[in-house]
């Protein structure tokens, strides 16, 4: 029986529990955005995008099977890597200057922007109705200072891309812009949200899950050979001015090549590294938010790159990183030609040697992280010398 006039039991025994704050939630850079005219029978509400774990939840909530976004999420969920979820933004209207009353529909451009703005998960946007090579051009130039990072993706079918012209493949390219992938096909006007659909459902974060979009079968998709000639010349063309393309090769393997992004740099290593920043960026912060205080010492540096340590071995665990020598020039204390053990080295300038501006701004001396990457073999060339 409870006793009204009880004394309490902390003047006694007195217990603190200590929550710890939560960790703020990494992006899994899994996750594509369709965007795209979502018709009249779906209903947003006010959201501008919407996330479904497959195409059956997409039919419930009123798309039907010939919609051209429903078609494009099919491509996504239906490669032998299926992603665990696809988002859909919708193009919206806006009423024109000067035009009382009257409703036009968005540019691409603006599509993606309100999108990026409104959604900060997605990893890669692709735009699943006609552009021109000029509006191409404009999704790339605003989603190249995207923030958080963000790869924009299409597919295009100029024939000038087969060429020494080279289309908005040369476009791209001469402008440098390395978060954006563009394939050519004309036999499907979304064929890169196939490969998407692979590269999505490979960021699973499990051992050994580092991958490269070459030779990679787009399902759903055909080859630009599949009916008929598609001659060396015109893949060297694509391959050249750093597009993509699907194509069969030696009867039995469909493959896409290359897996390149505009400026030459590969798809993985652009999405590996942009997840990696994000979580470096994101453990150092749940570090400095938990912790009362991060002092200026050695011991309390070494618990920041002790933090940074954890996510390169995570880059180890799924195999984008690896043992190998060093060739990125010296660096305090890692020299030229040194070998990498577990394919990092975390690093930081000496506290005792920090300016007295720096230390009163209560800033960290800098760190470094070097990695040596794992790469990916897409070519090899074999001598064989028999003899009799």
């Amino acid at each position: 029986m409870s006793n009204k006039y009880t004394l309490p039991l902390k003047d006694v025994v007195n217990i603190h529990l200590n929550v710890s704050a939560r960790a703020a939630a990494r992006n899994a850079f899994n996750l594509c955005l369709l965007m795209g005219d979502i018709g009249s029978k779906v209903d947003f509400g006010d959201a501008r995008i919407r996330t479904y774990t497959g195409t059956d939840e997409m039919l419930q909530d009123g798309f039907t099977m010939t919609d051209p976004l429903y078609k494009v999420a099919a491509l996504v969920m239906g490669q032998s890597k299926e992603p665990p979820k696809v988002a859909i933004g919708r193009v919206m209207t806006k009423t024109a200057s000067g035009d009382s009353g009257m409703a036009v529909k968005e540019t691409p451009a603006e599509t993606y922007q309100a999108c990026r703005e409104a959604d900060s998960e997605w990893v890669v946007g692709i735009y699943c109705d006609t552009m021109t090579n000029d509006q191409i051009e404009a999704v790339a130039q605003y989603n190249e200072s995207c923030t958080p990072d963000t790869i924009f993706a299409y597919t295009t079918s100029d024939p000038n891309c087969l060429t020494e012209n080279g289309g908005i493949f040369k476009t791209l390219k001469d402008k440098k812009y390395r978060m954006t992938i563009g394939q050519y096909s004309s036999k499907d006007p979304n064929a890169i949200a196939a490969v998407i659909g692979y590269a999505m459902g490979s960021m699973t974060g499990t051992i050994n899950s580092a991958y490269t979009l070459k030779f990679k079968n787009e399902v759903g998709v055909e080859t630009e050979n599949a009916a008929g000639a598609f001659p060396s010349s015109k893949v060297e063309a694509i391959k050249e001015n750093n597009g993509n393309v699907y194509i069969n090769r030696g009867s039995y393997y469909d493959v896409f090549e290359e897996g390149t992004m505009a400026d030459g740099s590969f798809f993985d290593e652009v999405i590996f590294l942009a997840k990696y920043k994000n979580d470096m960026q994101l453990t150092l912060m749940d570090y400095l938010y938990q912790t009362p205080k991060v002092g200026q010492t050695e011991p309390d540096m070494t618990s920041l790159k002790d933090k940074l340590i954890t996510v390169c071995e995570e880059m180890r665990r799924v195999n984008f990183i690896a043992e190998g020598k060093w060739t990125g020039g010296s660096l305090l204390n890692l020299s030229d030609g040194d070998t990498l053990p577990g394919g990092y080295l975390v690093q930081s300038e000496p506290i005792a040697d920090q300016s007295q501006a720096d230390r009163e701004a209560r800033k960290a001396p800098p760190i470094y992280v070097c990695l040596k990457e794992t790469g990916a073999i897409h070519s090899v060339t074999v001598e064989v010398n028999p003899n009799r």
